[in-house]
């Protein structure tokens, strides 16, 4: 299954927000409100969608939630594109007995503070800052020569682009401080 929607991306880390939201202002993108995140991801016993590099999650914000299916990354320099198959749903709370029922049950937890940013021009990347457990990120998203125009507008070189995923990165900073908890959440 590789025909669909796809998702194309770059990821880098933020260590300085007011500059990063400024230099977006001054290109004309406008930020939405911000939303708090719960995203689980799921997978059967034998991790059998990980070791094929996909994902199934599921998102909660405000009480409403976005099944995603991702298919495996490819990447292009920094840029990461995969299939990207999402539904929303109304109830997540009743969706996971269900996945459930089908093998697939929660085995990473990540939370994010999330900020959209998005330009008037449609054709211009969406930009989303997040705040998380492990820092500030930012992701530009849109077709791959639109992300890597905007990136260099604003500063971000190619060569910073990471190429792991949230969990990715909480299992390295784990491994370097294995008092982290075991899911990416904020301290209550």
């Amino acid at each position: 299954m590789s025909e669909g929607p796809r998702e194309i991306e770059a990821k880098f880390r933020v260590a300085d927000r007011p500059e990063l939201e400024a230099r977006l202002a001054a290109l004309g993108a406008v930020p939405g409100a911000r939303e708090d995140e719960v995203n689980l991801l799921l997978d059967d016993d034998d991790a059998s969608l990980r070791s094929r590099g996909c994902a199934l999650r599921v998102r909660t914000v405000g009480g409403r939630g976005l099944l995603t299916y991702k298919g495996p990354a490819s990447f292009d320099g920094g840029v990461k594109a995969r299939l990207e198959l999402e539904s929303g749903v109304d109830a997540p709370e009743s969706l996971l007995p269900l996945l459930d029922a089908l093998g697939f049950r929660p085995r990473f937890r990540y939370d994010k503070r999330r900020t959209p940013w998005r330009f008037v021009d449609a054709a211009r990347p969406l930009v989303v800052v997040d705040e998380t457990p492990l820092g500030l990120f930012a992701e530009i998203e849109g077709e791959a020569a639109a992300v890597r125009t905007l990136a260099a507008e604003l500063g971000v070189a190619e060569e910073s682009f990471l190429r792991a995923s949230y969990q990715g990165l909480w299992q390295a900073a784990r491994e370097a401080e294995p008092d982290l908890p075991e899911d990416m959440v904020f301290p209550e």
